[in-house]
């Protein structure tokens, strides 16, 4: 009897813990600093500045995938943090944001997503249902990170690294 009770109770406990691992996390981020405003522009030297100051951010910080659309400043930029953590960067369509949805949801280890200015607020609110202010084209030094389960929440954190401390050196 006492053995049915422990192994019922071993049950519940194993299924709490996997409803805990199955809820994780989502970084976003916005592709750094371009060279220029051509169609396929590669990152500046400040943006793979910021690129590497990014890498540096999550090293201790465990990921399971680094995912990129295929154009030279976000796979750039993702490449920074997928070297490091010895990962391939995997490539998106952002045209197709519900199938990228689909394999966020279903890790269960945070990932890493490097977007557009135009496609990272809109996959904020696809995970979590909180709408994002836009990005202007300014803005390169917003990190989100997403929590999801069945409370989905959202933060935002200002990268610290100043592209302006870099020219002054």
């Amino acid at each position: 009897m006492k053995l049915n009770k422990l192994l019922a109770w071993f049950g519940a406990l194993s299924c709490l813990l996997a409803l805990q691992l199955s809820a994780d996390t989502v970084y976003l981020v916005r592709h750094a600093e371009k060279q220029d405003d051509s169609k396929d522009p590669p990152l500046s030297e400040c943006g793979r500045a910021r690129a590497q100051a990014l890498a540096d951010y999550f090293a201790n910080i465990p990921l399971a995938a680094v995912y990129a659309t295929p154009y030279q400043r976000t796979r750039q930029t993702a490449t920074a943090v997928a070297t490091a953590k010895q990962l391939s960067v995997t490539e998106y369509d952002p045209r197709e944001s519900g199938q990228l949805v689909a394999l966020l949801t279903a890790q269960t280890l945070p990932v890493l997503v490097v977007g557009h200015s135009n496609t990272v607020p809109q996959l904020v609110k696809l995970l979590s249902g909180i709408e994002m202010a836009a990005l202007t084209e300014q803005e390169y030094n917003l990190l989100y990170r997403v929590e999801l389960g069945p409370q989905p929440g959202v933060t935002l954190r200002r990268q610290t690294f100043e592209c302006d401390k870099l020219a002054s050196e």
